[in-house]
């Protein structure tokens, strides 16, 4: 439900919640990354300078690390990029094209990412929506 409300934002293409382990839970259409690039990338959280040299791969596409750190890796590869957020229990990836804001997209999956691991603390409480003018939940 909110990956498909985060898709019809306009702020990403294509996003994907996975694991903490990198195995996919859900995606908002075919599966961006396969399990190899899915470990690959969670292990990317652990060692985010690793991001710098190996850059980040999904879909079989590998993007230029423009940052990485313990809960943002963000690549970039010409004006497209992809975006993952971690948030234990969650790590929520997607991709951004040419005709998207790296910002708002980088804004909309960390504000998915709260959300998420907020709902997954508290289930029986009632969602609970990220303010601001980006995000559109």
């Amino acid at each position: 439900m909110y990956l498909q409300e985060v898709l019809g934002s306009g702020c990403v293409a294509q996003a994907e919640v996975l694991r903490m382990d990198g195995t996919v839970r859900t995606s908002t259409g075919p599966w961006l990354t396969t399990v190899q690039e899915g470990r690959r990338l969670a292990s990317l959280f652990e060692a985010p300078a690793d991001t710098i040299a190996a850059g980040i791969t999904v879909g079989g596409r590998t993007y230029v690390a423009a940052q990485a750190d313990r809960r943002l890796l963000h690549g970039k590869r010409g004006t497209a990029g992809v975006v993952a957020v971690r948030h234990p229990p969650f790590i929520v990836v997607a991709l951004y094209g040419e005709e998207h804001r790296p910002a708002d997209a980088v804004l909309a999956i960390g504000n998915l990412a709260d959300l998420l691991a907020s709902r997954a603390e508290h289930p029986d409480s009632p969602p609970r929506h990220p303010a601001g003018p980006q995000a559109k939940f």
